[in-house]
């Protein structure tokens, strides 16, 4: 029974189960945006789409914590300890059936909304995750490349792909938001990767942060966080204003325009302070920063999705 509880445990590890709180905002805010009854969310087709999503945020994970095995050794020990108790050919052959699963998947969808383009999606979203991770192409090490990777793949496309379960194309309104909430994170994720910025410099691995410098690439993690902000928040308001939301029901928009302001201007303060210190200063203070970097992507992801469901509620006439 201890073995099979460690496999199960090793399992979850490189699955990075750990972020998956943050996740499910990313596939239901979508499928609320675009819908104005309930119904739709009782189909089979759209909880195969939420499958889709799980089984391709799975493949991305568990690819990264495969090619980074040697690399993870040092700086996050546990990961590579799970790919190498677990075994490499054994870590193979789940991201292979992960990848045939989703694919396996998104033909059925795609066969009974006949939508193709949901196929396409998901072939796409797995050959991005893979690129992201491995060689020849390897995007986490390419510089800017690896910004706009990450965007399209955790954000971007997943959202575009759950908002296409229910129509032919997304709506501008729900592209926009997309685009905006995937900014806004991704500001914070640089934040993240900056904290990692000696040991990937060290390591030779090109990140964003490397490519850029610390101080630049601060400023970049401000300037997404602020502009990705604004236009999210500018859109949820279109969007009450258009379907009719009363003053009252607005309310709801509050709570997330505050995390915004908090994220915002804690990430532009940090970027002020690193600009004006000595690098070892600056990197301390990074990392120092880095440790609310969940409370930050908790605290946005779940006050947007608040806001999100006040719309889908008052359209559907359930709030």
């Amino acid at each position: 029974m201890t073995k099979l509880l460690h496999f199960l445990r090793e399992l979850l590890v490189i699955r990075r189960v750990e972020f998956r709180i943050a996740e499910i905002p990313i596939v239901a805010m979508p499928a609320l945006l675009v819908n104005k009854e309930l119904a739709p969310l009782k189909t089979q087709t759209f909880w195969e789409g939420v499958l889709i999503f799980f089984f391709l945020f799975a493949f991305g994970d568990m690819i990264n914590c495969l090619a980074d095995r040697d690399l993870d050794a040092k700086y996050k020990p546990h990961l590579s300890r799970a790919v190498y108790n677990l075994g490499v050919p054994f870590v193979t052959f789940q991201i292979i059936l992960w990848a045939v699963l989703a694919l396996a998947l998104a033909a059925h969808v795609s066969w009974l909304l006949h939508r193709w383009q949901l196929f396409a999606l998901t072939a796409v979203g797995l050959a991005l995750g893979a690129a992201y991770s491995v060689e020849p192409f390897r995007l986490k090490g390419r510089g800017l490349a690896q910004l706009f990777c990450l965007w399209l793949i955790i954000f971007v496309g997943p959202m575009l792909m759950i908002a296409t379960l229910f129509g032919t194309w997304p709506s501008p309104e729900l592209v926009a938001f997309a685009m905006a909430y995937g900014a806004v994170q991704m500001g914070i994720i640089l934040v993240n990767t900056a904290e990692d910025y000696p040991e990937d410099r060290e390591a030779g691995v090109r990140t964003v942060i490397v490519s850029l410098g610390l101080a630049r690439g601060i400023a970049l993690a401000s300037a997404l966080a602020t502009a990705g902000a604004a236009v999210m928040l500018v859109t949820l308001a279109i969007l009450y204003w258009v379907r009719g939301l009363p003053m009252l029901r607005s309310i709801a928009l509050l709570p997330a325009a505050a995390a915004c302001l908090w994220l915002t201007n804690a990430i532009r303060s940090l970027s002020r302070e690193v600009a004006a210190a000595p690098l070892e200063v600056g990197i301390a203070r990074v990392k120092a920063a880095a440790k609310k970097v969940p409370a930050w992507v908790t605290v946005v992801a779940w006050t947007s999705f608040a806001a999100v469901l006040t719309l889908f509620l008052y359209s559907a006439k359930l709030f």
